[in-house]
């Protein structure tokens, strides 16, 4: 169900048509358009800044938030599934959701601001406010998984290493950095690995919310593939985007665990 898809999408990247129509082989002329191509190139850009910026502030505040939940058990239930309820509704529905909170027109944040007197945001204009919304969304969505998946990392960190570290005269802040993160790196390389594959494949709340725009500012590489797919039935020059985005993101995949292999034989 998967090799088959893989293995037949990088034949189909080599040929035109091939989906309903007939095939037609045509070599590396597909790779060489996407290597031309400006709008991927703006796509590939907007992709990079976008996972970028929403790993760190993922990360940073789930981290934040898992120290806070590990130090502060009483009731941390209720704010454990506070913070994952999001992750439950489908990706449409949380874009959906977000559409009519921002809204310039009749979003519900703006309509609160004009009440008090003030001018309507246009949260979905141009440069950088709608890639930051987009990453707002994501964020939202993603951050109760990442803070569950740090505070179990937080609680397997052994109690003896840090009371050690507290009687050697460390700090809080020096205990997290000198044990803490020591002990999560692992964990903390897997995530990062998780994070860049899913937040590669960006697209179900580009699609609602600014289906690319304002004038390509959102428009992300699997945004990019759907169109070329879809709108514009340019089959050759989608699978081959297609292609190279599974190449990347295998290559950071390997790299990011040779980095650990590396670390682990050192000890590290």
């Amino acid at each position: 169900f998967l090799a088959f898809p893989v293995l037949w999408g990088f034949w189909l990247s080599f040929n035109t048509g091939g989906i309903i129509g007939d095939r037609e082989y045509v070599g590396f002329d597909n790779w060489r358009r996407s290597w031309d191509d400006t709008e991927l190139r703006e796509a590939v850009r907007n992709t990079a800044v976008y996972m970028v910026i929403a790993i760190a502030v993922v990360f940073g505040l789930a981290i934040f938030l898992a120290a806070l939940l590990n130090k502060y058990r009483a009731g941390s239930n209720f704010f454990k599934l506070a913070l994952y309820f999001p992750l439950l509704a489908p990706p449409i529905l949380a874009a959906m959701m977000w559409f009519f909170l921002i809204h310039f027109d009749f979003g519900i944040l703006n309509i609160l601001h004009r009440q008090v007197g003030g001018d309507g945001i246009n949260y979905l204009g141009k440069s950088p406010n709608a890639l930051l919304t987009i990453v707002a969304v994501e964020v939202w969505r993603g951050l109760g998984f990442w803070v569950l998946f740090f505070l179990a990392g937080l609680q397997a960190v052994p109690e003896e290493l840090l009371a050690a570290a507290k009687i050697d005269g460390a700090g809080p802040w020096r205990r997290f950095i000198k044990v803490t993160v020591p002990t999560m790196r692992p964990l903390l390389l897997f995530a990062l690995v998780v994070a860049i594959i899913f937040n590669a494949q960006l697209f179900d709340s580009v699609q609602v919310l600014t289906d690319g725009g304002p004038a390509l500012d959102t428009a992300t590489v699997v945004w990019f593939i759907f169109k070329r797919m879809f709108a514009f039935q340019d089959t050759g020059l989608a699978f081959a985007t297609s292609v190279g985005l599974l190449n990347i993101i295998l290559m950071m995949t390997l790299v990011s665990f040779w980095a650990l292999g590396r670390r682990e034989a050192r000890g590290v």
